[in-house]
């Protein structure tokens, strides 16, 4: 049966809203400021407008017709496979996960028919797409309330709970859900949608704390949500740069990039770190002849090829990090990228451990290059070091990175003391800044390398899983909190280093000192 839309398009013409809630019943739904959702075209899922009523709600439960029918509703239209005793509903067919359907939850998604899944939220999900579409412009869309948890229960304004004997049963539905939204999600580069999860889940884009900063609310303002604005705020305050290190792990899009700039400058980091290389010098013609297969194509140049930025992907990183209010430079690795990069006249350039046999090209950019370069010194040795020392005496700074070239580096090869080594050649060679570029799990490394002098910090970042994509398996997923904990704890590790000269303190109250 085919389903006539038009009058939620319409509906949703006439609000004048461009964003989507899609609002569910779970316990994270109290932690949000629900005063943000006015601005929002909310769509309910099952009975959640004991919550938040909003412009239109997806139901096939007769528990949830008869509470309708019991309280009149307060949406403006209903999508129900169980028709209410009143105009305001579009009849929809179920359609039950079952050995019969041919087709699988993620290809029916883009059909036109519109049915009502099991999963419900897979439902709201392509309503939202749909009229994405009908207006012809990419929307966002938050889901909120979808904890699929059983354990952290229901909102408490929900005046829900979970029957006696339903718990496996629920737990069922609720991990089912879960699956199909991740491997929607998987589908993300084909849908008319920004699917925006709220949560502490690996996929969620916003915590709670996080998007009522977002959308300016204030009811729910936390001590956390305030440390965190005074981080960003504040990070001038510190001496120690944070590099979130992107290199290539946007993919080429452009979208994505964004998204990790904003993540980065929501952290508090003081910079992102790009990757710039020219494809067809870098490599041999039979390393990128070889098959690999990603979504760019089936050589290895393909995929490279779908990895750079050109003038225009610059461009964009430099008006983005300028609103965030985030630095931004770049690894080069030959000398077309180097000149490339000269045209955004960069405060930083970074010479990865990757070209540390490419003497000449260093020796070129240690002679061309007056502003501060960022070396890092994975798998060199002394006689690097030397050499470096030797070459890169024009530059502003020379930010000499600590770095071991293993995905992981176990701790016991991190080799910290060698940020201290690179702190006591800074009493001889002022221009010496040093830091520590990690390969390591966690931030202890990368502590013990702020007390032990470093002045920079990079992390590897990403922004999600990519089956096909070649990277290194030590970067922080962005999806989580997980980068912003990391710049929280070098930063306390700042606070705790404090300063060298030894004073007595205000804080100190012995009481045998006169």
């Amino acid at each position: 049966m085919k389903v006539n839309l038009k009058d939620i398009f319409d509906l949703f013409n006439l609000s004048g809203k461009k964003k989507i809630a899609i609002v569910g019943k779970g316990a994270s739904l109290d932690k949000i400021d629900l005063s943000c959702l006015s601005d929002f075209f909310v769509i309910n899922v099952n009975d959640s407008e004991r919550v938040y009523p909003g412009d239109v709600c997806l139901f096939s439960s007769t528990g949830v017709r008869d509470y309708l029918e019991e309280t009149g509703g307060q949406c403006a239209l209903y999508l129900t496979s169980k028709p209410l005793n009143k105009n305001n509903h579009i009849t929809v067919e179920e359609l039950h996960e079952n050995p019969e359907n041919i087709k699988p939850i993620q290809e029916r998604f883009f059909e036109d028919d519109f049915y009502l899944e099991d999963a419900t939220i897979i439902s709201a999900l392509k309503l939202s797409n749909l009229i994405a579409d009908n207006v012809r412009e990419k929307l966002s869309v938050y889901l909120l309330g979808f904890d699929f948890n059983l354990t952290t229960g229901y909102s408490s304004k929900s005046g829900r709970g979970v029957a006696f004997g339903e718990e496996y049963f629920v737990e069922n539905l609720l991990k089912s859900q879960k699956m199909y939204l991740e491997l929607l999600l998987t589908h993300a580069g084909d849908l008319s949608i920004y699917v925006h999860h709220i949560g502490n889940l690996n996929f969620s884009s916003l915590d709670t704390i996080q998007f009522n900063s977002k959308f300016d609310g204030s009811s729910l303002q936390t001590s956390q949500s305030e440390f965190l604005l005074a981080k960003r705020e504040n990070k001038d305050s510190f001496n120690v740069k944070i590099v979130a290190e992107i290199t290539t792990n946007h993919f080429g899009d452009l979208e994505l990039l964004k998204k990790m700039i904003e993540a980065a400058a929501e952290s508090g980091a003081d910079y992102i770190k790009l990757q710039k290389r020219d494809i067809e010098t870098f490599y041999s013609q039979e390393e990128l002849a070889k098959p690999y297969l990603s979504p760019f194509g089936n050589t290895f140049r393909d995929y490279r090829n779908g990895l750079e930025l050109d003038m225009f992907g610059f461009q964009m990183v430099e008006r983005w990090t300028q609103e965030l209010g985030i630095k931004w430079f770049a690894s080069v690795l030959d000398l077309p990228s180097y000149k490339f990069m000269l045209q955004f006249e960069p405060a930083l350039i970074k010479l990865p451990s990757t070209i540390s046999e490419h003497t000449d090209f260093l020796k070129f950019v240690a002679e061309d290059y007056k502003g501060s370069v960022v070396l890092s010194t994975g798998m060199t040795d002394i006689e690097y070091e030397k050499f470096v020392l030797e070459q890169f005496v024009n530059c502003e700074n020379l930010y000499l990175l600590q770095c071991v070239s293993s995905y992981p580096t176990l701790n016991q090869d991190a080799n910290v003391a060698i940020v201290r080594h690179y702190h006591g050649l800074n009493k001889k060679y002022p221009k010496i800044k040093p830091g520590y570029s990690s390969h390591d799990i966690g931030s202890l490394c990368s502590q013990l390398s702020v007390a032990a002098g470093a002045l920079m910090i990079e992390k590897h970042v990403k922004y999600g899983n990519t089956p096909w994509a070649h990277f290194d398996n030590v970067a922080i997923d962005m999806l989580t909190d997980n980068f912003n904990k990391f710049v929280d704890d070098v930063r306390l590790a700042e606070v705790c280093l404090g300063k060298e000269t030894k004073a007595v303190l205000s804080s100190e109250h012995h009481k045998y000192r006169k």
